[in-house]
Order: structure tokens, then sequence, then C-alpha cells
């Protein structure tokens, strides 16, 4: 049964980094195609798969990203705000997760 589990896990890990990694290298061109980006990622019948990208509700200079893959009770929730500026502009990513327990 932990075996599952492990399988679940890392399903759900190797997920989120094929989406992060695809965003991070295309992170200026989200904003700009939201369309395309919120619906290239879809779950299927294991996995539940949301991208959302939008304006900061606290700044409106930032812009926002969330990736959500979830596996039954299973979790990676990142949120990514940045700022257009690649050089001096802001990042930051909060990453929440439940796979470590």
């Amino acid at each position: 049964m932990e075996h599952q589990n492990f399988d679940h896990r890392l399903g759900v890990f190797n997920k989120y980094l094929e989406i992060k990694k695809d965003i991070m290298q295309n992170l200026f061109e989200v904003y700009n195609r939201q369309h395309y980006y919120t619906h290239k990622y879809r779950g299927n019948i294991l996995l539940d798969v949301n991208v959302a990208v939008g304006d900061y509700y606290e700044d409106s200079t930032k812009k926002e990203i969330q990736i959500f893959v979830r596996f039954k009770d299973l979790y990676i929730k990142d949120n990514i705000i940045y700022t257009e500026k690649p050089i001096t502009g802001y990042f930051n990513s909060t990453i929440k997760t439940n796979l470590h327990e």
C-alpha cells in the first residue's frame, strides 16, 4: 500500500514539475495568452489539474499564476507572483503541499 501511495505522490509531483517548467520558460508570454495556458493543462481520471492566470489582487502592477495538481487528498499548490520587468522585477513562488506527510 505504501508503494502505491509513493507512486501517486510521484505522479502529482512530476505533473506539477512539467507545468511549472513550461510556465517558467514562457513566463512573460503566459499573461498575454491566458486562455491558452489555462486550457493547455487538463487533468485525467486520476489527476485534478488547474492553472489560473490573472492580475494579483493586492497590487495591479503584479501578475499571478496559480498551479494546482491533486490526486485524492495529495496535492501541490503553487502561487507565482511576478512583475513583467525581467531583471529588476519582483518574483515570488509560494508552494503548499502535503506530499511529504
